[in-house]
């Protein structure tokens, strides 16, 4: 075993070795590049993006090692800014995979069991998820895992250069991600086991090597006072703070003293997310940090359990720095409180268990070789030729098949990683935080208002006002409406005569299934709205008013986003609370949705609106796909809300019918068979599309193209009938025009519309010619309306039935 324990530490990156690590990062790189995300994203992500264009500071540890870098990135020739810094995570985690493998072949001594624990590692959900978040995870794991292995390279090679440049590297990474600093145990404990070799000028150079980076730390002051510096008094008036952190140039918790500095930069400005709460919490994220475990390795935790045995009977001292290692990392990620973070605080964690891994394929592989030699063994003594030893080629090809075997099965789980954790991982169809932010900055928000909106959202909309100078002139407040600074910027908003905006979801929690949109709800609006749909002395409740209502677009379509605002005027203060409700029906009466929400706000509840102001709700939904076209009628519904149930009182309701809407598309492009003729005296007829053979059991469809010469008072049934050579009718298909959605009372005058009608033939229909004859008649006594002033009919066309 000494043998293969000094195999290892001869281990330096030749040629065969360096092709092996180009080829891990090339095709971490290309996985990691084909599911990143195409463009700007929310939250921290969102944050970093904008902030590495315009050199910000961001929130704790204010990151000045990776907003330079990513500053760097910017000036790629592609794609957009966000997209370029979303870039720079990609390349920071395919430059740690090869690092990865190099470590690994530390501890292992064949090239099969490195690469495949490198496989492995690559295709991890915490780590290929973190080369997808646009945030520190990439570069924090690019340097944790250079420093283990110069570390150890040094542990194993003894050269000095080695350690100074472990130093360096782990100064960097207390520039980037503090977490870094839990993995000092372990490189502490290479130190302790070559304490013999060190010298006093190579600890001071070491400890100079690790404080020097962290002079990059004066960016933080030397940026956030150029922020600051360029003071919007009118925001000042707004809220008493320097504005580059109302506005996010410099983050909200930064405070510009040396207390402030410090807070940030350590992260003590988030001790309250350090420790537990409680004995369950603690069980909590101890049960979620093995979950997390799993989810990595799978079955493949028993090569980590057989790796980390045969490791320590290897080289015991390469053991103990990696179980600190592992150690370290995996204590701070369940002692502190991040949420979704934790996944990827474990990474280097991850790093250091991967390596145990690799060594226990390697130690299989080996025993495999064991076992094919015994095997070997007893087949000579079973053989009629009891003396003769098999020949070396066979014996030889009795171990590859076993340890073939066993790389296979290794290989099944990096396998098995990728393909179950494609679909889920990709995003590079993420575009919800670009829409997120669109739909807010194109809402015709008044100029210089104040947009309160919350981190998911906030970020996006930063980015584009900083980065693509879009409506540059609003102040964009990352805050919660249950904050107090809320309700002061609110309040002062309102003694400026500030447009004051709250940028709400609907619905506002994450649901599994149904699209989620966003608003930007003003309070109040600042001006009295001119709906389109105007309704005179509709008053839903004594203090209120509906004023009418808007549609987005209008006409909406099937099958694409629906936009409702209803508009309001309060005519006195009101004490309950109420909910409201929007429901969509067709003409027929079928029900197409209910809608719930809020009347305004429900963070600005009705028991707080002013006499006199002006508020709008707003709805946004999708239309079903195969809504067909036609009338649909809104009505509105408020119910009293009861605060301490959180539910609506239904029995107390207030109804007000909104009116009717048109849905779809009624015109026609263009008409196939042209053919006029004037039914009745208000409507012309202009032809049809359709058809002139079909099949027997199958069915026709025609577009029969109208047009109103003047309002209509009747409402006209369309007869669609498909005649044989006796004037019999084989087929029919008469209804009210488009299917009783759009019944011609409803028709304007002029307007070119499409109704379509289904004929269903027979299955036992002859074959032969029929003709196909259209009209209209008055459902209540049947009688049909002349045509040109003399027949009862119009004869479109014959059809030939196969």
């Amino acid at each position: 075993m000494k043998r293969l324990v000094n195999r290892t530490k001869e281990v330096v990156p030749r040629a065969p070795e360096r092709w092996i690590m180009f080829t891990l990062g090339l095709l971490a790189f290309a996985l990691y590049a084909r599911t990143m995300p195409p463009t700007v994203l929310d939250g921290d992500s969102g944050e970093f993006q904008y902030m590495a264009y315009i050199l910000g500071v961001p929130h704790s540890s204010g990151y000045p090692l990776y907003i330079l870098i990513a500053k760097l990135f910017t000036f790629l020739p592609m794609g957009d800014i966000a997209f370029r810094v979303n870039l720079f995570s990609v390349v920071a985690t395919a430059l740690a995979i090869p690092i990865v493998y190099v470590l690994a072949r530390r501890a292992i001594p064949r090239r099969v069991p490195a690469i495949l624990a490198t496989c492995s590692f690559a295709v991890m959900p915490s780590i290929w998820g973190g080369a997808l978040e646009t945030k520190v995870y990439g570069l924090h794991l690019l340097l944790g895992a250079l420093a283990l292995f110069l570390s150890v390279r040094w542990h194993q090679e003894r050269r000095a250069r080695d350690l100074s440049a472990a130093a360096f590297v782990f100064g960097l990474g207390l520039t980037n991600h503090l977490i870094i600093a839990f993995c000092a145990p372990a490189l502490a404990l290479i130190v302790w086991f070559n304490r013999a070799r060190l010298t006093r000028a190579l600890i001071a150079r070491c400890v100079l090597l690790i404080l020097a980076p962290l002079l990059l730390y004066a960016y933080i002051p030397l940026r956030a006072n150029y922020w600051i510096a360029q003071q919007d008094p009118q925001n000042w008036a707004l809220y008493p703070r320097e504005d580059a952190m109302l506005k996010g140039t410099v983050t909200a918790y930064y405070n510009n003293t040396p207390q402030g500095f410090f807070d940030l930069v350590t992260g003590l400005g988030n001790s309250y997310k350090f420790g537990f709460t409680s004995p369950t919490e603690e069980s909590n994220r101890v049960n979620a940090a093995l979950q997390l475990l799993w989810q990595q390795f799978g079955v493949g935790l028993a090569l980590v359990i057989v790796g980390a045995g045969a490791a320590l009977w290897r080289d015991r001292k390469l053991f103990a720095v990696i179980a600190a290692f592992a150690l370290g990392v995996g204590f701070i990620a369940v002692y502190l409180r991040a949420a979704i973070s934790t996944i990827y605080y474990f990474s280097l964690c991850y790093l250091a268990l991967v390596v145990w891994f690799g060594v226990g394929v390697d130690a299989l592989m080996h025993g495999a070789a064991r076992v094919g030699i015994v095997t070997r063994h007893r087949l000579a003594e079973q053989s009629p030729n009891r003396g003769l030893e098999i020949a070396p080629s066979r014996k030889s090809l009795l171990a590859m098949t076993f340890q073939i075997l066993i790389a296979l099965g290794a290989l099944a789980l990096p396998a098995s990683s990728l393909v179950s954790n494609f679909a889920r991982l990709d995003e590079s169809q993420h575009y919800a935080a670009r829409d997120y932010a669109q739909a807010v900055l194109n809402d015709n928000l008044a100029p210089n208002a104040v947009v309160i909106a919350p981190w998911e959202v906030s970020q996006p909309m930063r980015y584009f006002q900083f980065v693509e100078n879009q409506r540059a002139d609003l102040l964009i407040v990352n805050a919660s409406p249950i904050w107090p600074q809320f309700e002061r910027m609110m309040t002062r908003a309102r003694e400026l005569n500030r447009p004051f905006y709250n940028v709400e979801f609907y619905p506002e929690y994450r649901v599994n299934t149904g699209a989620r949109f966003v608003q930007a709800v003003p309070l109040p609006l600042r001006a009295e709205p001119r709906p389109r749909y105007a309704l005179r002395d509709a008053r839903i409740v004594p203090e209120t008013d509906v004023l009418g209502f808007d549609l987005e677009p209008d006409p909406p379509q099937p099958g694409e986003s629906m936009r409702v605002l209803v508009y309001y005027r309060a005519r006195a203060r009101m004490f309950p609370m109420y909910s409201a409700l929007l429901s969509v029906r067709a003409a027929t009466g079928a029900l197409i949705g209910d809608y719930e929400g809020f009347p305004g706000s429900y963070f600005f509840p009705t028991y707080r609106w002013q006499s006199g102001d002006y508020y709008r709700s707003a709805w946004t939904f999708d239309l079903p796909a195969d809504a067909p076209a036609g009338v649909y009628t809104l009505d509105l519904y408020w119910y009293v809300y009861d605060l301490d149930t959180r539910k609506s009182d239904y029995t107390r309701e207030f109804a007000r019918a909104l009116g009717e809407i048109r849905v779809g598309d009624f015109g026609v492009a263009r008409i196939e068979h042209a053919q006029t003729a004037r039914v009745g005296d208000a409507i012309s007829f202009l032809g049809w599309n359709g058809a002139r053979e079909i099949a027997r059991g199958q069915t026709l469809p025609l577009d029969l193209i109208w047009r109103a010469e003047r309002a209509l008072d009747e409402s006209y049934t369309v007869f669609a009938h498909l005649v044989d050579a006796n004037g019999r009718v084989v087929a029919d298909a008469d209804s009210l025009p488009f299917s009783g959605l759009f019944p011609t009372t409803r028709w304007q005058v002029g307007e070119v519309l499409r109704d379509r009608h289904l004929l269903k033939l027979p299955n036992d229909l002859a074959p032969g010619d029929y003709a196909v004859e259209i009209g209209m008649y008055l459902p209540a006594t049947g009688a049909r309306l002349p045509v040109n002033g003399a027949a009862d009919k119009i004869v479109l066309t014959r059809v030939s039935v196969r």
